[in-house]
């Protein structure tokens, strides 16, 4: 009895659009009571373009995205791999060609000499360890080469990340699956040997 009175105190407060039916009205079934839906009637058999569904372009390119994703869902572990495998590789491929253009262009950082001198002293120090004979030159450019190159590789790390991410599906489909499977057919055969 208590229920059903704070109900109807609660139902005399709430005005006449409510919470009630609110995701019913956000997925669009929810009818207003008295109201007659509208109906557009058109002179011809289809509607114009406009209030067409989306054209067949938008849903060709959604396509792609939707097998992407798919595959992704499918073969976590391929894709995976063919992420961390290109995202190395564009870590490392650069350094070379970075290090050339600026050895070739003899583009050069302004660094103190005396900051250059403690850093080819310290090299030498360790290449003499290693077993290296031949130091390298007090004012030798290689050091701040390597270290511009490096430092160029890392600032365009949002580039390397999204050509890695751009290149996973194909590489993964390319080169990652079909070793796995070659690799599996080779265990495989080898365990009927034994």
């Amino acid at each position: 009895m208590l229920a059903l009175e704070y109900g109807r105190m609660l139902s005399a407060r709430i005005p006449a659009r409510s919470w009630i039916g609110t995701r019913a009205r956000a997925a669009g079934r929810w009818k207003q009571p008295g109201r007659r839906q509208q109906q557009q009637q058109y002179s011809t058999k289809q509607p114009p373009e406009s209030a067409q569904s989306p054209s067949k372009e938008k849903a060709e390119a959604g396509r792609g995205w939707r097998n992407t994703l798919r595959a992704l869902r499918d073969r976590p572990a391929s894709h995976i791999t063919a992420f961390a495998v290109l995202h190395e590789i564009t870590a490392v491929a650069p350094l070379g060609g970075v290090y050339w253009v600026l050895s070739y262009l003899e583009l050069r950082i302004p660094v103190p000499e005396s900051v250059l001198h403690e850093g080819n002293r310290y090299i030498n120090k360790l290449r003499s360890y290693g077993g290296w004979t031949t130091p390298l030159a007090p004012d030798s450019p290689v050091l701040l080469d390597l270290a511009t190159s490096y430092a160029v590789v890392k600032a365009a790390a949002p580039l390397r990340l999204a050509l890695s991410l751009a290149l996973t599906p194909w590489f993964a489909n390319r080169a990652v699956v079909p070793l796995a499977r070659a690799l599996g057919s080779l265990r495989s055969a080898w365990k009927k040997k034994k």
